[in-house]
């Protein structure tokens, strides 16, 4: 009964402490306006990809039109013919999506780092411009775009020591500290039951907007096990940092001491342990100025161009040994116009070697942070949080290989069918649109 007595006492002091319900009442606000925010974002995202998919179908429809009336292509464009495969295939608008998660108002991550639909040419990469961009979460927060998971991993510490420092440190101010010795008995216990009662009241806090947000998405039936590790990651981060606070307050004396030690804390924890591992991170592993990339998108591309028909044709063919069976590929001369038009093959290629440079860089700077986890626990809560909302740095990078996938499907199916010089009509037309997944 006495640990009950407890419990409701502290219910009650923090009713009748304003500064205290201020603080609390500050912090849901600012997590109702991150989660709106979030939705905003995922809002935009889904409105932008059904934009994209109608007029993709009203593309294709006006391509199915030009077949129905004998046309070659459009009325603008009179080099345009549409029954060579190196024009049909350009004019199937080709597109990768990344439908935002239905988590993600409650971890943008890199969500505004990178792009979430890629329109796919015979000359795109993974590393285009509308692929990645340069944004940080501060940038985010300067613009007033607050993220949920910043707020429960670098700000809810903040407010658990706005509600627990002067638990233990009032009665040391004051000289209490002996009288509740008298009253209560172990004073360990005593202050781990007051800590219990805001430990109860942040992990419902962070829960039930979690619970909101997986309502509102459908969650609970699309994404149930991320869900749940959410609610897990979540209440175990509170109760890790209460932990610390908790011992704080027991081997302690006084209110300023207790704060100054759990701020303290905060700092090693959230700011300089963080920014050391990335700090030695970029030193280890200097940002990636894709030099390499460019050079192949620059003046390696244009030595390509100015390589001979003959030399085009062998690196085609080493690239695709099966273009030897195809029509041109039996053929005794060489075509230049087929070979020029599938030239993209040999840039793709080249891409392709630079980008996995690329990635096995940032993959290695990626595993030294991992290795950091046993001493910088907060990257890890904010990685793991990431990843259960699908907007980390692997999400994103099984996004960039998807969209590999559909560079190299198009342009090895360029290839192939430009060499076998298929006459295209609306029935092949509509076999291409099956290869890429449309449903006319």
């Amino acid at each position: 009964m006495r640990e009950l007595h407890v419990f409701s006492y502290e219910f009650k002091h923090f009713l009748k402490t304003p500064a205290k319900v201020i603080t609390y009442l500050f912090f849901m606000f600012a997590c109702a306006y991150s989660i709106y925010n979030g939705f905003d974002l995922q809002n935009k995202q889904k409105q932008t990809i059904q934009n994209i998919e109608i007029e993709n179908k009203n593309k294709v429809l006006k391509v199915l039109t030009w077949f129905e009336e004998g046309k070659s292509g459009p009325e603008s464009k009179s080099w345009v013919d549409i029954s060579n495969p190196y024009w049909s295939l350009n004019y199937i608008p080709t597109y990768m999506l990344k439908h935002p998660s239905s988590l993600l108002p409650l971890g943008v991550g890199q969500a505004e780092q990178y792009g979430y639909y890629k329109e796919i040419t015979n000359w795109s990469s993974t590393y285009d411009n509308d692929m990645v961009e340069e944004l940080s979460n501060p940038e985010r927060l300067v613009n007033g775009n607050i993220d949920f998971s910043f707020l429960v991993i670098f700000l809810l510490p903040v407010l658990l020591i706005i509600l627990t420092y002067n638990i233990k440190g009032l009665e040391d101010d004051f000289k209490f500290d002996k009288l509740i010795t008298i009253q209560f008995g172990a004073i360990k216990k005593w202050i781990f039951i007051r800590f219990l009662f805001y430990v109860f009241l942040l992990i419902f806090t962070v829960v039930f907007f979690i619970i909101t947000v997986s309502v509102i998405n459908n969650s609970l039936v699309t994404d149930f096990s991320q869900v749940k590790s959410l609610i897990l990651l979540s209440s175990l981060y509170i109760i890790f940092f209460a932990t610390i606070f908790y011992f704080i307050a027991v081997y302690s004396c006084g209110s300023s001491a207790i704060a100054f030690k759990m701020i303290s804390a905060w700092l090693l924890l959230c700011v300089l342990i963080p920014g050391s591992v990335h700090q030695f991170a970029s030193m280890k592993y200097p940002v990636n100025y894709m030099t390499d990339y460019l050079d192949v998108n620059r003046k390696e591309a244009y030595e390509v161009f100015e390589l001979s028909t003959d030399s085009l044709y062998y690196r085609l063919v080493e690239i695709y040994p099966a273009l030897n069976e195809t029509v041109h590929g039996q053929e005794d001369e060489i075509d230049n116009r087929i070979i020029r038009n599938t030239v993209c093959a040999v840039i793709n290629e080249m891409n392709k070697n630079v980008i996995k440079d690329i990635e096995q860089q940032n993959e290695a700077k990626n595993q030294l942070i991992f290795s950091s986890y046993w001493v910088n626990p907060v990257s890890f809560v904010q990685n793991k949080w990431n990843s259960y909302t699908f907007t980390d740095y692997y999400s994103y990078k099984r996004y960039r290989s998807n969209v590999q996938k559909i560079i190299d499907k198009k342009i090895e199916l360029l290839s192939v069918e430009c060499w076998g010089r298929r006459k295209v009509n609306r029935s092949i037309y509509q076999q291409y649109l099956q290869e890429f997944n449309y449903d006319m």
